[in-house]
């Protein structure tokens, strides 16, 4: 209620805005320009014009459930499609379909078959653009600039009604084939293919070492794919209005190097996975400044802003960030909690049943994460701020920490929950590229 007074207050409710959610596939926060990477300036420009959101997270490491849980608002425990494959069920509350009984007309311009509109995302949307030029093995997709350009088409018509757009890309998802790649005297291997990666994954093909330059030059490949999008969606930002509600994020993050977990997602909870960008630019007539918070935002409080945006109620397990966006000292949540999306095999070993205890998970209450693996029996314990990267488990050393955060966990964990159908033909896609282990 507090959110949609102060949109009210600040004219985003009558007439509501436009909306517009940029989605882009595995991008790390700390790789682009606004939180201390490389520039990259249209993103960074988006960042200095709106609020960012320096401490986002991910609710899970997979673009399939991560992309529900942003257009639903609910944790993957609750939204019945826990990674890549599964469809969306009937019953989960979907933004959307809401938006269009609201009386928006709605659009997505997606670019990755994991998204596929067969699979219940297209639900809601008048326009479901799910078509793909590139194919990677069994992976369909197509470049952030066919994309863009398909979005910008649709956005330029003529309209009497409010629009949602959400526009994903997913350029710097693997394999990093940027069309412009750096000049580099690198002569190695690592050419940033999917062949190269499943040899060094070890994925149906025997496994090859690594050395020091093939991971520069991977990183190198990554952040060329970065900056690529970061040209194209400039093009996209361009094209909007300064009383659209824009919010640009991602579904999840990578790991490059970081505990020598290389160039994939989804197995391992450390930040380079979790830590994802967030940024919310009102709608110029709300007259907010711009600013940079350090609360513990999160994915599913896309769904929950933009609702409290269109003048719906807020429903789902995330937060309008409404309040945020003027007062830094707005409450938002203790602990962010978020999961691992394997292993894998668990619909087959629990006969569909979804038993989030079966799934490596995380809370968070700045600084302190806790890693929970239940099925192994392992909690690990570190302190942000002190130690970025992960390294020191202070686990041993503090366990009324320890004993606070899994207590927390444990109460979010509760219940299980049945699987929505899952699709055999994206299942067998996403075998082909080595996911399923």
């Amino acid at each position: 209620m507090i959110g949609l007074l102060l949109l009210a207050a600040c004219g985003g409710i009558d007439p509501p805005p436009d909306l517009l959610l940029i989605s882009v596939d595995t991008l790390r926060a700390d790789h682009l320009g606004a939180w201390g990477g490389a520039p990259t300036p249209n993103i960074d420009a988006l960042a200095a014009s709106g609020v960012r959101f320096s401490r986002a997270l991910t609710v899970t490491n997979n673009t399939l459930p991560a992309h529900v849980s942003m257009l639903s608002g609910l944790h993957p425990q609750h939204s019945g499609v826990p990674r890549n494959g599964f469809k969306l069920p009937e019953k989960t509350t979907w933004l959307p379909q809401e938006l269009a009984a609201q009386g928006y007309e709605t659009a997505a311009f997606v670019s990755a078959s994991a998204l596929s509109g067969k699979l219940g995302l297209s639900r809601g949307f008048g326009t479901f653009d799910d078509t793909f030029d590139v194919r990677e093995m069994d992976q369909q997709q197509r470049r952030g600039a066919t994309t863009v350009d398909a979005a910008l088409a649709w956005l330029g018509q003529p309209r009497d009604a409010p629009t949602f757009a959400w526009v994903h890309v997913f350029d710097p998802h693997y394999p990093y084939t940027p069309p412009d790649p750096p000049k580099s005297a690198y002569t190695g291997p690592a050419d940033g293919s999917l062949e190269y990666l499943l040899k060094i994954w070890g994925r149906g093909v025997p496994k090859i070492p690594t050395t020091a330059a093939d991971r520069a030059r991977m990183v190198e490949l990554y952040d060329a794919e970065i900056s690529y999008l970061d040209r194209e969606l400039g093009r996209l930002i361009a094209g909007a209005d300064d009383d659209d509600l824009i919010v640009l994020t991602a579904d999840h993050g990578e790991s490059l190097t970081e505990h020598d977990y290389l160039f994939d997602h989804g197995r391992l909870l450390y930040q380079p996975s979790l830590h994802v960008p967030l940024i919310v630019r009102p709608p110029r007539s709300w007259g907010v400044s711009p600013a940079v918070r350090d609360a513990p935002a999160q994915i599913i409080d896309v769904a929950s802003t933009m609702r409290a945006a269109a003048g719906l109620t807020a429903s789902g397990d995330g937060v309008d960030l409404g309040p945020l966006l003027r007062d830094g000292a707005a409450p938002l949540r203790a602990v962010a909690f978020a999961e691992s999306c394997r292993p894998w095999n668990i619909e087959k070993k629990h006969k569909g049943v979804y038993r989030n205890r079966y799934k490596a998970q995380t809370a968070v209450r700045w600084p302190w994460k806790l890693i929970a693996t239940p099925f192994a029996d392992e909690v690990e314990l570190y302190h942000l701020e002190r130690d970025p990267g992960e390294l020191d488990d202070r686990a041993a050393a503090e366990p009324a920490m320890v004993a606070e955060l899994v207590t927390a966990l444990e109460e979010w964990r509760g219940g299980s929950l049945r699987l929505g159908e899952s699709d055999a033909e994206n299942m067998e896609r996403i075998k082909a590229l080595g996911y399923i282990e």
